[in-house]
């Protein structure tokens, strides 16, 4: 378990390519990928810890503990040297450029044909509580590592990480401020605030999650308006037993 200061973090949504719209809490995807990362750092075991993550891991949830601001969007221009350039042999080409000491036309091909640019939105100024039920214990000092969550450029501060144990039981009522699905097989009432997004679930399926906040339109000092994500919880009554996890008194639907 751990918790996350996300200043600006982006976690894109996974149906939309260059023109980022971002998720308003990390996917559960995103959480295992997290997850690889640190376990690869923290044991040095390296690329074989995503796969590692991805067995071991039964549930990944994340949820706000403060209200998620989203920032209107925001170019971003990137340069693709190592990629981009290795690609297509401009790379190559740049440094005999640079080599024959022309470097006007070397800045020139590194800032116009080796970057791109794209527009992201991001969420700024929240607090994130991010659980991961595994199947084997893991030292929770690995998590302390995690430096991004989402996409490239977001970057975060890993406040706090702990171990804790859980038990899980099959019941039909409930009350979670986590984000949960609903099998084909059953149905659910929810009572409260919610939102409906299509997120990756652990095994990277695309799945409607029921994500328990508020959405509103703000106003800024300045008059401008922005959109707000508050945190909620909803009670929740199942046709058919769910099976949940409780962690510290917390309930997590799988």
């Amino acid at each position: 378990m751990t918790e996350i200061s996300a200043p600006t973090i982006s976690v894109k949504h996974p149906e939309v390519f260059q023109v980022a719209a971002t998720l308003p809490i990390p996917q559960p995807s995103t959480l295992v990928g997290a997850l690889g990362y640190c376990m690869g750092a923290f044991y040095g075991t390296g690329f074989a810890a995503g796969e590692e993550a991805k067995k071991i891991t039964e549930v990944a949830r994340s949820k706000a503990l403060t209200e998620v601001i989203v920032i209107s969007s925001v170019t971003l221009k990137r340069f693709r040297v190592l990629d981009k350039g290795f690609e297509k042999g401009e790379y190559l080409e740049a440094y005999r450029v640079l080599n024959q000491g022309n470097l006007s036309e070397f800045k020139r091909m590194i800032e116009s044909r080796l970057t791109d640019a794209l527009y992201r939105e991001y969420i700024s100024q929240t607090v994130l509580k991010c659980i991961w039920m595994v199947k084997k214990p893991i030292d929770p000092r690995a998590l302390r590592i995690l430096q991004r969550l989402g996409d490239t450029e977001s970057l975060v501060t890993v406040l706090e990480s702990w171990s804790a144990d859980c038990f899980s039981e099959e019941v039909t009522d409930i009350s979670t401020d986590y984000p949960f699905t609903v099998s084909e097989n059953n149905t659910v009432e929810v009572h409260g605030d919610y939102v409906l997004v299509k997120m990756k679930d652990e095994a990277e399926v695309s799945k409607m999650f029921y994500i328990p906040c508020r959405r509103e339109i703000a106003t800024a000092k300045d008059g401008s308006k922005y959109l707000v994500y508050k945190p909620t919880k909803v009670d929740l009554k199942f046709s058919k037993p769910v099976k949940i996890f409780n962690v510290e008194n917390e309930i997590i639907v799988v």
